[in-house]
């Protein structure tokens, strides 16, 4: 799967993103059973292991073995235990307003909203930014005064000045 451009041509980007979005829709995986990392590879969010594959054609194969299709039965099992409990929230959410003689405002057709959202996520070239999973650095140099400093703690001490 090659997505390089030769030369500053418009309309051969839109084509390329076009084919791109066909490529990986035609996989039929929906995107809440798997994840695009940011090193680039797919990750399986319905398996409880999380195995990671370098490919889309590796997260299909794997897609068809034993174990995540058990993994599958369990995954939509306790999705549609959640969608129940949401349901059912709204719903009494919804009493509560008529009672008090309230009106809610309908939101966006849902199959647009998926729609849009399976649009935009096979048009990322890059896992989206999250901010929980970040590095921090073990030892952080403050330029200077020669200290090296915890970037954790506030413990820091003094290096010995070469002459």
């Amino acid at each position: 799967m090659s997505f390089k451009r030769e030369g500053n041509d418009p309309s051969q980007l839109n084509v390329l993103k076009k084919r791109r979005v066909a490529e990986l829709l035609s996989h039929f995986i929906p995107e809440d059973e798997a994840a695009l990392l940011k090193n680039g590879r797919y990750t399986c969010l319905v398996c409880s292991y999380r195995p990671v594959f370098d490919t889309v054609d590796m997260l299909t194969v794997h897609r068809a073995g034993k174990r995540h299709l058990e993994g599958l039965k369990w995954f939509y099992g306790k999705k549609r235990s959640f969608e129940n409990e949401v349901a059912k929230r709204r719903h009494l959410d919804y009493l509560k307003a008529e009672e008090e003689g309230q009106q809610e405002v309908p939101g966006p057709a849902p199959l647009l909203v998926q729609t849009r959202r399976i649009t935009h996520h096979a048009l990322l070239k890059s896992a989206p930014y999250s901010s929980c999973h970040q590095k921090k650095p073990r030892f952080v140099i403050q330029p200077g005064s020669g200290r090296i400093g915890s970037g954790v703690g506030s413990k820091s001490f003094q290096l010995p000045v070469p002459f």
